[in-house]
């Protein structure tokens, strides 16, 4: 993800951490002189900090209104190989995927994910040179939460910016706006960016496309200090109103952030009119 985020240094001294320059269409990012660091993306977290792990509930409705449930299951997916003298085998693996159930079984259905911020950026096999916070996201299945996925979020005190959970139904927020804000947080406060996603995240469940899109992202800060009530008792939040437009259409989020907690609540409109809501209700940290 970070290949898709131009960056330009604003300047290159002897300073602990330099951001990139144009914070209107992109995403501020550290740049910390102590390259040897592994926890150089981490250490100084205020929200998202090492250890810290987050539980989600998430409710999907279809494009008609309707709440539908997510089944997991595993299907096959056949991979030829050519052997060392040339003969050809085939490999089946068994890939994570999902269906629209009416009904939730508790053995078969997922409707919580956990998330849990690593200490180094080269945990979950990135790079050691990955500049951002690596969060591990896993699915709760059957009373136990299954990892699948490793993803990024960018802490300083410019902006905050994450990755959804993208695997499962979850691929489909690839196309919504990324949760973000920016700092110092003021009501009516307005930015925004742009990403090229490929035709690999297309899905016949919600959505295909041929080639590359390019989303245009546009972020405002509608209320300062509104008061929600959740798992965790009441919190004062600020709302971020968001939109993401290409060319196949167009995406909403309103996402709450706390000064505590971080992102404690998305509310999704998605690229085929379905929605998904999800609602922190589990903390455990600093």
């Amino acid at each position: 993800m970070q290949k898709t985020l131009f960056i330009i240094l604003l300047l290159c001294i002897s300073a602990q951490v330099v951001f990139s320059q144009n914070a209107k269409n992109h995403v501020w990012i550290e740049t910390p002189s102590d390259t040897n660091n592994p926890a150089r993306y981490t250490d100084d977290n205020a929200i998202y900090r090492a250890g810290n792990s987050y539980v989600f509930e998430f409710q999907y409705f279809d494009k008609n209104g309707n709440e539908r449930f997510i089944r997991y299951k595993l299907v096959p997916y056949i991979k030829p190989e050519i052997l060392d003298n040339d003969d050809t085998s085939q490999t089946t693996y068994w890939l994570p995927d999902f269906e629209f159930v009416d009904a939730f079984d508790n053995d078969s259905c997922i409707n919580r994910y956990r998330v849990t911020v690593l200490p180094y950026n080269n945990n979950g096999g990135f790079e050691k040179d990955y500049n951002q916070t690596v969060e591990e996201i896993s699915y709760r299945l059957n009373g136990e939460y299954k990892t699948l996925e490793y993803s990024g979020i960018v802490e300083n005190t410019h902006n905050i910016w994450l990755h959804p959970a993208r695997d499962l139904l979850f691929q489909i927020l690839e196309l919504a706006p990324f949760p973000y804000i920016q700092f110092p947080i003021q009501r009516n406060k307005k930015w925004n960016w742009e990403l090229t996603i490929g035709s690999h995240w297309a899905d016949e469940r919600w959505m295909m496309w041929e080639g590359s899109i390019k989303n245009h992202y546009r972020y405002k800060i509608t209320e300062v200090g509104r008061i929600i009530d959740t798992p965790l008792g009441e919190l004062y939040c600020t709302v971020v109103e968001s939109s993401a437009q290409s060319r196949i259409g167009k995406t909403y989020l309103t996402a709450y952030y706390n000064d505590v907690y971080g992102f404690v609540k998305y509310d999704y409109t998605n690229i085929d009119g379905s929605r998904i809501d999800i609602n922190l209700v589990e903390f455990q940290g600093k």
